[in-house]
C-alpha cells in the first residue's frame, strides 16, 4: 500500500523542482478548439449569403403566388359580372372588398377570395411578402397580353424598378 501511494504521489507532484510527470489523458487541446471554431466560421461565412438569396427568392415566389391567386379570383369575378372591377389608383383596397364581399348585386356569387388579417393593411390593401401594398389597374394599356395589371414593388419596395413583380 505504501508503494502504491508513493507511485501516486510521484505522478502528481514534482520529482524535481519545476518538473512534473506527464499524464496522458483524453482531452481536447486549445489548438484543436481554435481549429474547429475557424472551420465553423468559414462555413457560416459561405452559407450566410446563400441563405439570404434563398429567403429573397422564397419571398418573390410567395408574392407571385399571391398575384396568381388574385388573378384566379378576378377570373371568377369577371365570369360572374362580365367585366373586371375598374380601378386606376394605387393599392387594392376596393378590389379586396369586391373579391371578399359581400357585394349588393344579383351577379355576385363570391366570396372569390379570402384574406388573412396579416395579408391586408389598415387601408384594406393586399400586401406582398415584404408587407408593401400591391397595385391593381384596370383598364390598362401598358401590356397587351393581360386585361389588368397587378404589381408588387418587389424586394426594393419601389415601384418602376427592375425587380417589380407583376402578372404580365
Amino acid at each position: 500500500m505504501k508503494r502504491y501511494i508513493s507511485n501516486f504521489l510521484l505522478n502528481f507532484f514534482p520529482l524535481r523542482l519545476g518538473e512534473r510527470v506527464r499524464v496522458r489523458g483524453k482531452g481536447i487541446t486549445l489548438l484543436e478548439i481554435l481549429v474547429v471554431m475557424a472551420i465553423i466560421a468559414v462555413l457560416s461565412a459561405i452559407a450566410t449569403p446563400a441563405l439570404g438569396n434563398a429567403r429573397r427568392r422564397a419571398m418573390s415566389v410567395k408574392t407571385e403566388s399571391v398575384i396568381a391567386s388574385i388573378e384566379a379570383a378576378l377570373s371568377m369575378y369577371g365570369t360572374d359580372f362580365g367585366d373586371y372591377p375598374a380601378f386606376e389608383g394605387e393599392g387594392t383596397g376596393s378590389l379586396t372588398e369586391l373579391l371578399q364581399g359581400p357585394v349588393e348585386s344579383r351577379f355576385w356569387k363570391g366570396p372569390y377570395m379570402r384574406f388573412k388579417t396579416a395579408d391586408i393593411d389598415g387601408g384594406n390593401n393586399i400586401l406582398d411578402a415584404w408587407k408593401t401594398p400591391l397595385s391593381y389597374r384596370y383598364p390598362q394599356d401598358g401590356h397587351t397580353n393581360v386585361p389588368y395589371i397587378i404589381i408588387s414593388a418587389g424586394p426594393d419596395r419601389e415601384m418602376g424598378t427592375a425587380d417589380d413583380i407583376g402578372n404580365w
